[in-house]
């Protein structure tokens, strides 16, 4: 029987506490799944990412040499091909770790068990991918325009200082938003603008804790992500540095891509943090309105009467 509460009132420090005690509690169970759904998709989202900008890495640090192949290549249709391919396996990449934590959470709600399979965690992401889609879809015509306004306002805004604060604020904000929507659109199978109402209200119960909470997550996995993608930069100086008076034209080495690649994938890996302690945020909601654990617990007094 499981012992984490997922319905709790939580607070900003309870909100970054509980996400380090889920995976302190879970983590063995839950990435051991996480790599058998979702490894050999990494892995073949990161080759692709290779193969299409292989160049632009190898030359990133030559300005007179950002060029990707496709630029020079006379077989158009294979580098279309490529790309179509690349989009397609992001996007169910994409489905597939978003909804992987959404899927634990369930289980570890409805069943009250600490571990779980890999065909249990794929059967509850194949459930969800259908309404996913959708979600997707209708919010890059309603919720992807909104964004890019608001942005461009903020960026408008920051020569007057004021849009600083609102682009710093702008992408949790959006993130909790977004997120809290699509919980409620998958768990409550509601409308989608019914989604957006509530999510949009989640986000605010509680904002300043949930956007705290928010930013110092995803700055740790911002942190731990450029210790990785900033070693090719420090060993491009170091070759500059030692190689005298008239460098060469700097380029990426195999190792050096190497790290950068290791640095996105910590990056994908890291960003469970987030969608865990989003799922966290829903969850809290939840008992914020409905009472759950105060119910549960009275329950638990009459089986302990009996």
């Amino acid at each position: 029987m499981s012992e984490f509460q997922l319905y709790k009132k939580r607070d900003f420090s309870a909100y970054i506490g509980d996400t380090m005690q889920f995976f302190k509690q879970f983590w063995k169970n839950y990435f051991q799944n996480y790599v058998v759904i979702n490894g050999v998709l990494l892995l073949v989202v990161m080759s692709l990412y290779y193969l299409i900008f292989k160049d632009l890495f190898s030359n990133m640090y030559d300005p007179n040499a950002l060029k990707t192949w496709m630029t020079y290549n006379n077989n158009a249709v294979s580098s279309g091909l490529l790309i179509m391919v690349f989009m397609v396996i992001a996007i169910i990449f994409s489905i597939f770790t978003t909804a992987f934590p959404m899927v634990y959470f369930k289980l570890l709600n409805t069943t009250g068990r600490d571990t779980f399979t890999a065909s249990e965690m794929l059967n509850g992401i194949k459930a969800y991918a259908g309404r996913m889609i959708l979600f997707g879809i209708i919010s890059f015509f309603v919720l992807v325009p909104i964004v890019f306004i608001f942005f461009a306002l903020g960026i408008a805004l920051s020569f007057l200082i004021i849009g600083i604060p609102i682009l710093f604020l702008g992408l949790p904000t959006f993130l909790i938003w977004s997120m809290q929507s699509l919980y409620v659109y998958l768990e409550e199978e509601t409308g989608y603008f019914q989604a957006l109402s509530k999510g949009w209200k989640i986000t605010f119960q509680k904002y300043w804790h949930l956007v705290g909470a928010t930013i110092v997550v995803y700055l740790c996995i911002t942190i731990l992500a450029i210790i990785f993608i900033m070693i090719p930069g420090f060993m491009m100086m170091g070759s500059i540095i030692t190689s005298g008076g008239a460098p060469k034209p700097p380029t990426m080495t195999p190792v050096m891509m190497a790290f950068y690649m290791i640095g996105m994938i910590v990056s994908f890996i890291g960003y469970n943090l987030i969608y865990v302690q989003q799922g966290l945020i829903y969850y809290s909601a939840q008992e914020n309105t409905e009472h759950h654990q105060a119910y549960s617990d009275i329950d638990n007094i009459g089986k302990d009467e009996e």
